[in-house]
């Protein structure tokens, strides 16, 4: 039986993340990479406990240290609710809830942001109302905190009322838009769904506009004629961004690559759909984390009508390229001179 994973090579250097292998070796393999971390990778990785996705955590272990500020800046680009500003609402909000956790929740013998109410502070934010019951106002043997954001009641019960607090509430999803913890920025410009337009701290987050996958475009070899016109479009797509399949010791994906034409006025004058693989040896992607993965497509013009549209002013290429194994899309414009 073949067995098949998906990853993504990661940042700048010859990392790469194994999707789909959650085995016992690999379960190892990632906890003695995280026991052995440079103590500040060490510190990112645990402060990011409620954010990161399991996926990022694997990418960032098997990042070299030499990549891992990359790593940790793009990590929090994909959650910055307004990259054209200076600072990251998401990450300055992060660490403020955390300090103000510490200070709150301290009767836990532990940290008190790695509490489930210090859990529930960082993501979630001050509750807007907050009752705080007794043993004899519970009318049982517990102790009870009901905090309400929104309303909705999120309820934390002490068994002994000796100040350990348990959260019994297990689905927050009717608050899950208050949530620091949102989805990191995929694609497109502004984040998932397309949606763009800075964040907002009281409810979700709308992404920042930087799309995990990117490409490169441009014409080469253009010939201009009276009956036709044609050119190659060349594509470069960096290897550490596109997500492959793991199939017999070979990385492999297809991209769907669809190419639309316009003259001056923006009219569609010529288009065309086309597909391309891209398919490499497991051992060569370590040494090739700088690398492009690069397309060429042919176009050729030799409808009359379409050949004099594009010949009375500037022409104009869209260019969307799919990634079919995770999916992500990106458009890109560019002009033909």
């Amino acid at each position: 039986m073949t067995h098949t994973s998906v990853f993504r090579p990661t940042t700048r250097l010859a990392a790469f993340l194994l999707f789909s292998t959650l085995g016992i070796a690999a379960g190892c393999t990632l906890y003695h990479m995280e026991r052995d971390l440079p103590e500040k990778y060490a510190t990112f990785i645990s402060d990011v406990r409620y954010l990161i996705t399991s996926s990022e955590r694997k990418s960032f272990l098997y990042t070299p240290d030499a990549g891992k500020d990359r790593f940790i800046e793009d990590f929090w680009l994909r959650r910055d609710p307004d990259p054209e500003t200076s600072e990251n609402a998401v990450r300055t909000t992060y660490y403020e809830r955390m300090n103000k956790a510490n200070e709150l929740f301290r009767t836990e013998g532990m940290k008190g942001w790695l509490t489930d109410r210090g859990r529930i502070y960082v993501l979630y934010g001050p509750p807007n109302e907050q009752r705080v019951l007794t043993i004899g106002e519970t009318g049982g043997s517990n102790c009870r905190e009901i905090w309400y954001y929104n309303g909705f009641p999120v309820v934390f019960v002490d068994q002994t009322c000796a100040g350990n607090y348990r959260l019994v509430t297990y689905d927050l999803m009717p608050i899950q838009g208050l949530s620091l913890d949102q989805p990191p920025a995929k694609s497109g410009s502004g984040g998932p769904g397309g949606a763009g337009g800075p964040g907002d701290l009281s409810g979700s987050f709308s992404r920042g506009a930087r799309p995990t996958m990117d490409f490169t475009a441009e014409i080469r070899g253009t010939i201009r004629r009276a009956d036709r016109v044609e050119g190659v479009l060349h594509l470069e797509i960096p290897l550490r961004v596109i997500w492959f399949k793991s199939e017999g010791g070979r990385f492999l994906t297809t991209f769907d690559i669809a190419i639309r034409v316009k003259d001056a006025a923006g009219a569609v004058v010529w288009e065309k759909n086309a597909s391309a693989e891209a398919n490499y040896l497991e051992r060569e992607i370590p040494s090739r984390s700088t690398d492009v993965h690069a397309v060429e497509i042919p176009i050729l013009i030799d409808q009359e009508e379409a050949v004099a549209k594009i010949s009375s002013g500037p022409v104009t290429i869209e260019v969307r390229l799919k990634n079919n194994t995770g999916s992500e899309a990106v458009t890109k414009t560019i002009i033909w001179s």
